[in-house]
């Protein structure tokens, strides 16, 4: 005869419930007392009458993990607001491609970081990274989208010579090439020698269509280059493998 498991409502014509394991009509298997239907523990000696299926525990484990998965995707949609009512899309992981390569941004998965914890440097340094990782794989669209919001995040965080590079490049990508050019002249002003604003005073000049001017910043970034690479700086640290590839760069377009 089919019993109804009063644990968890299934259909049973056996001892043992077979969704949950919670004993029908049974006795106890220490004492063989009687137990009452869908007891768990003896009522005379205390002995637990069955524990309950792995199929069981996965059920009451499925809410908390669609919650989760829940939570995680909401965080890398809220993750950063930049001053406006929308909030911004969670940048990618990816790493740029080109001769800012390796950006020092954060990286690794997206979904296992704790992006509360983000300081406002990390979080713009993301947002650079999904503006140069979108333009590398052909998505000017989603680039240009993103660099506004980039820009604005490097605006809340102290102004050096890493930050003003980055700053250069979200420039780039929107084509501005006078604020690229600014960029490239305040690394210069205190840092006549320095390879980020070399380079960067390069490409916004050969952005202006002034090709003697380009040829000019990137041949002294090159006359530059092993004294400056010397020089140990924390933002050549942090793009060493980026700087061999801005050298090729600057090779080349140099040459034409």
């Amino acid at each position: 005869m089919s019993t109804t498991c009063p644990s968890c409502g299934t259909a049973s014509a056996g001892r043992f419930c077979p969704d949950c394991g919670v004993a029908l009509n049974a006795t106890c298997r220490e004492c063989q007392n009687p137990l009452p239907l869908g007891a768990r523990f003896c009522n005379d000696c205390g002995v637990a009458v069955a524990t309950p299926t792995a199929a069981r525990s996965r059920k009451a484990m499925v809410p908390w993990a669609l919650a989760g998965a829940s939570v995680a995707a909401l965080a890398l949609v809220l993750v950063f607001r930049p001053g406006g009512d929308e909030p911004a899309a969670q940048p990618t992981a990816a790493t740029p491609a080109g001769p800012f390569a390796q950006s020092g941004a954060p990286a690794g998965d997206p979904s296992s970081v704790d992006l509360s914890s983000m300081t406002p440097r990390e979080a713009a340094d993301r947002l650079f990274n999904r503006v140069l990782s979108a333009e590398a794989s052909g998505d000017t669209t989603q680039a240009r989208q993103f660099a506004p919001m980039a820009v604005q995040a490097y605006g809340q965080v102290p102004q050096d010579n890493d930050v003003r590079y980055h700053l250069s490049e979200l420039y780039r990508v929107q084509g501005d090439a006078a604020a690229v050019r600014a960029q490239a002249d305040a690394i210069l002003a205190a840092d006549p020698k320095h390879l980020f604003g070399l380079f960067a005073a390069g490409r916004a000049e050969a952005m202006g269509g002034n090709a003697a001017a380009s040829r000019t910043f990137y041949k002294r970034f090159l006359d530059a280059y092993g004294g400056e690479v010397s020089r140990d700086l924390p933002e050549y640290r942090d793009h060493q493998q980026a700087l061999p590839s801005m050298r090729a760069e600057a090779e080349r377009l140099s040459a034409q």
